[in-house]
C-alpha cells in the first residue's frame, strides 16, 4: 500500500512546457512590416496624387490661364535706375502671366543691385503687375583703406554705395582702417554711431541750422573728432547723443548772438558746464 498523504501537503503543481515557433512569429512580424511600409506608401501616393491634382487646377486657373497675362507693367523707381535697367534685371516683360511671375525670384534678383533698398510689387487683376523700387539715399561719403581718393558713399544703413559727384557736399566719415564692399554694410561699430549722428542733425531744424557737419573722423579711441563749418572743431562722446548735440547747438547759438566764433567745443566731459575755446 501506498503511503498515506498527509493532511494539509499540497502537491507540486504541474507545467506543460511548449516550444515557440519562431518561424511563425518572424513571418507575422515581417506582415505587419510590410503592410506597414505599404500603408505609408498608399497614403504618401494619395497626398502627392492631391497635391498634384491642385497643382493642376491652379495652373489651369491661374499661371496658365490666359485671361490673366501682363498687358500693363507699371515700374518706377524712386531714383536714377532705369525702367530698362530694372525690366534687365528682373526679366519682367508685358505677354507673362501675372500668376507665372515670382515675387521671391524678382526681390532676390533686386537685392543683388547695390543701389536698391527696397521693392514693392502688386498683382492688379486681371492685367497690370505693379513694381515700385526704392533706391538707397546717400546721407555720408566714407573713405576706407583701399579708397582714400575717391570715397564711397553710404545710406542710412551704413551700405556702401559706388562713388558719387553729387554726394560732394555730404558730410565724410574717416578714420576707417577696414576695406569696404559694394553693397554691403560698413563693419564698424562706430559707423553706425556716426550715422546716429548725422540723422540726428538731419531730424531737428536747430540742430541742421548750427551742427553742420563736415567730417567725423573715429580714429581715437575716447571720441569721435567732428569738424563742422566755420572751422568749428567738436569732441565728441559715443553715447547721450542727442543731449550732446543739443548741448553743442545751444553753445554755437549762444556764441553766434554774442558776436563770437567757436573754435573747439569738448563735449566728453559729463559736467554741466561745456568747455569752450574761440577765435
Amino acid at each position: 500500500m501506498g503511503r498515506p498523504k498527509k493532511k494539509g501537503q499540497r502537491g507540486k503543481p504541474l507545467y506543460v512546457r511548449s516550444k515557440k515557433r519562431k518561424g511563425a512569429d518572424s513571418s507575422a512580424l515581417a506582415r505587419r512590416s510590410f503592410s506597414v511600409i505599404l500603408l505609408i506608401v498608399v497614403v504618401g501616393a494619395v497626398l502627392l496624387g492631391i497635391k498634384a491634382g491642385f497643382d493642376l487646377i491652379g495652373r489651369k486657373l491661374f499661371s496658365a490661364n490666359p485671361q490673366f497675362e501682363i498687358q500693363h507693367l507699371v515700374i518706377s523707381c524712386d531714383g536714377k535706375l532705369t525702367e530698362d535697367r530694372i525690366r534687365e534685371y528682373t526679366s519682367l516683360a508685358e505677354g507673362m502671366n501675372l500668376f507665372a511671375v515670382d515675387f521671391k525670384e524678382i526681390e532676390l534678383a533686386l537685392s543683388k543691385v547695390p543701389v536698391v533698398e527696397s521693392v514693392y510689387l502688386e498683382r492688379k487683376l486681371p492685367h497690370t503687375l505693379i513694381l515700385r523700387v526704392k533706391e538707397r539715399l546717400p546721407v555720408a561719403r566714407i573713405v576706407g583703406r583701399q579708397s582714400r581718393r575717391f570715397p564711397f558713399v553710404v545710406d542710412r544703413y551704413g551700405v556702401v554705395l559706388p562713388p558719387r559727384q553729387s554726394a560732394s557736399g555730404l558730410p565724410l566719415i574717416k578714420g576707417l582702417d577696414d576695406d569696404l564692399r559694394l553693397g554691403l554694410p560698413a563693419d564698424h561699430p562706430d559707423v553706425e554711431t556716426v550715422l546716429k549722428i548725422i540723422a540726428l542733425c538731419d531730424s531737428s531744424g536747430s540742430l541742421r541750422s548750427y551742427v553742420q557737419l563736415e567730417t567725423l573722423d573715429i580714429k581715437y579711441a575716447d571720441f569721435i573728432d567732428m569738424r563742422l563749418k566755420g572751422g568749428i572743431r567738436v569732441r565728441m562722446p559715443r553715447f547721450s547723443l542727442k543731449s550732446k548735440l543739443q548741448n553743442l547747438a545751444t553753445v554755437i547759438k549762444i556764441a553766434s548772438g554774442q558776436g563770437k566764433r567757436v573754435k573747439e567745443v569738448d563735449l566728453t566731459l559729463d559736467s554741466a558746464k561745456v568747455p569752450v575755446s574761440y577765435y
